[in-house]
């Protein structure tokens, strides 16, 4: 699996989260549903993106609970039921995961098991774990879909 190691300036989100659970089926569940509600709040909002669209999701721990934090870059107005959150420059190791969601834990397990471990660089998790950036590149269960995957590291 092929990674680059790249520097990403300051950027700001805004977006909504949710808990997860410790068990990888079920937060699969939990983050579906939770991207259909994400996209249906962009529309009521008027936020919804077009060409050249952008989201993230960040795995975030927080008091020894999971979160995951469906956002988009920054806008103007900041709607009801949306949080702001500015994202500090870092250092990262990013990953491009092809293919279907169904296969997206093993992209993880990669990473974090087989890569990590063999490079010089230590995954910094105190903002954050890790995000995914989704674009025009993304198509759900396509075999061809694809997600960047960005871990903040030191080292």
């Amino acid at each position: 699996m092929k990674y680059t190691i790249r520097e990403l300036e300051a950027f700001s989100v805004i977006g909504q989260e949710v808990e997860l659970t410790n068990y990888h089926k079920r937060n699969i569940q939990i983050s579906t549903q939770f991207w259909r509600k994400f996209n249906a709040d962009l529309k009521k909002s008027y936020l919804s993106q077009f060409e050249n669209w952008i989201k993230y999701a960040f795995m975030i721990k927080r008091n020894g609970k999971l979160f995951y934090f469906c956002s988009i870059p920054k806008r103007n107005v900041i709607p009801d039921g949306f949080i702001y959150k500015d994202i500090q420059s870092y250092k990262y190791l990013a990953v491009e995961h092809i293919g279907s969601m169904d296969n997206l834990y093993e992209t993880y397990r990669k990473i974090y098991q087989e890569i990590l471990p063999n490079t010089d660089y230590t995954p910094l998790q105190e903002e954050f774990l890790h995000f995914e950036r989704y674009d025009y590149r993304f198509h759900w269960n396509r075999e061809n879909s694809i997600i960047e995957i960005w871990i903040p590291i030191k080292g």
